[in-house]
């Protein structure tokens, strides 16, 4: 396969990136879709059932052994080798490292960008219109961080600004997590919405979308599953 040059005007410099995978895409507006994973390195927030925990633990990992920092072109010439049309920049929280997400987006600038985020961080006028579809997932109480922490007024307001936000909650208990999405919902009019159950296992999945795709639908949401847990691809 012939691989177009890197442009030379390119931005210099580097990620710390945690993994880069091809896949598809599991979760989300974009469920099923090929694509490549740039999986950055650190996280500003400490979610309790978070399930990258490798990229912001250090209690438990090594930073120097689950982390490494990659040239922005190297990382752009693997996306064009893998010859697909969606990449997703997602992390840890890949937010943190927004100059290497812009000009990663500008050197794959035939593929469309996703950016999966925590949504506590407004987007640069360099990397804004640079995404096709932010993924922005707000935590919930369930995650076990204060509310200050957790959820950015100004952030979310800028997300949602963009035109190009979905919004998408992990439910651990619906009776509960449902009230609290629905109030954040109205506070800050996020729109459209999409609710996912918490899960590592084929079983909690399945049992999380039997129970949440009832109650989600009246609420006029969208349901998200977990595509790579159920069919145990990356």
């Amino acid at each position: 396969m012939n691989v177009p040059a890197v442009p030379p005007e390119l931005v210099a410099g580097s990620a710390i990136l945690a993994e880069k995978f091809e896949s598809f895409q599991g979760e989300g507006p974009w469920t099923g879709q090929r694509c490549a994973f740039v999986r950055f390195s650190r996280c500003n927030l400490t979610c309790g059932f978070c399930d990258t925990p490798e990229s912001w633990d250090w209690s438990k990992y090594n930073p120097a052994e689950v982390s490494e920092r990659v040239p922005v072109t190297e990382l752009v010439s693997w996306v064009r080798e893998r010859a697909v049309d969606l990449v997703v920049l997602t992390g840890g929280e890949p937010m943190l490292q927004q100059p290497a997400m812009a000009a990663i987006a500008r050197g794959v600038a035939t593929a469309r960008v996703q950016v999966e985020t925590n949504g506590t961080m407004t987007p640069t006028p360099e990397l804004a219109p640079l995404v096709d579809l932010w993924v922005v997932s707000p935590k919930l109480a369930n995650s076990g961080m204060p509310y200050s922490v957790r959820i950015r007024p100004m952030a979310l307001t800028a997300l949602a600004r963009t035109g190009r936000a979905a919004f998408k909650f992990v439910v651990t208990d619906p009776e509960r997590d449902l009230d609290e999405i629905g109030q954040l919902v109205e506070e800050y009019q996020l729109d459209p919405v999409w609710v996912m159950p918490e899960g590592t296992t084929r079983e909690k999945v399945l049992a999380g979308l039997d129970v949440l795709h009832g109650p989600a639908t009246k609420r006029g949401w969208n349901v998200s599953t977990r595509l790579h847990i159920l069919t145990g691809a990356r």
